[in-house]
């Protein structure tokens, strides 16, 4: 069957996570003016990276930070503060990322992207990621209270966007969270991995080579 929309993840996906950490936690050890009260810069940017790649509240996020580098209290929490309003204006997409979307677009496939993770801050990154405008519908688990690999929240993309689950690509990172229930709802499913699996229809870690794939498939 035609695929006439392709779904995708965020994190790890189309934004790169990873990168906009990083510039965050070097914006916010200059910002803080860390290296004053001993925290060596290195340190800090793993630290900070790892952490909030963990799947914890962000506010246990910067306590744990707070207590490896024996920060004030008072500072980790305007650490926080300018992590939630600041990040997504920094968020770094993947290379591809907006091309991958407009060809879509250009090719008359209606988008999607289905997201973890709480709404406004999510919606933020996309914003930030320049795809906002590229995007026809959003649907974050912030928003509706149930995460992936919930198949409610994948229906919930597929019903907004008027697509049956066969008409429809997913493509994201996490095998067990994408692409699980992707290929149980009998979804065309792309894993963004430098792994391959027989359970998927295509992997690859460029997003050019998916989109080859994909427009291929249209």
């Amino acid at each position: 069957m035609p695929i006439h929309a392709v779904l995708f993840d965020l994190d790890d996906t189309l934004h790169d996570k990873s990168r906009t950490l990083e510039c965050v936690a070097r914006e916010q050890y200059a910002m803080a003016r860390l290296s004053e009260l001993r925290v060596d810069l290195s340190a800090w940017v793993s630290h900070f990276i790892a952490l909030n790649n963990e799947r914890i509240e962000k506010f246990l996020v910067f306590s744990s930070l707070a207590a490896e580098f024996s920060l004030p209290p008072e500072l980790a929490s305007s650490l926080l503060h300018d992590f939630d309003d600041h990040l997504g204006s920094k968020a770094c997409p993947f290379p591809g990322a907006r091309e991958l979307l407009s060809r879509c677009r250009e090719q008359g496939l209606k988008t999607g992207i289905v997201t973890n993770g709480r709404n406004a801050f999510q919606r933020s990154k996309i914003t930030g990621l320049g795809l906002d405008t590229l995007v026809d519908v959003t649907v974050t688990s912030g928003e509706l209270g149930i995460k992936k690999p919930d198949l409610r929240i994948f229906r919930t993309c597929l019903e907004a966007l008027m697509v049956e689950p066969a008409e429809a690509a997913f493509v994201g990172d996490d095998f067990a969270a994408d692409m699980e229930p992707a290929i149980a709802l009998g979804m065309h499913a792309v894993w963004k991995s430098p792994l391959s699996s027989a359970k998927v229809a295509f992997s690859s870690d460029h997003l050019e080579d998916i989109g080859l794939h994909l427009l291929g498939a249209v």
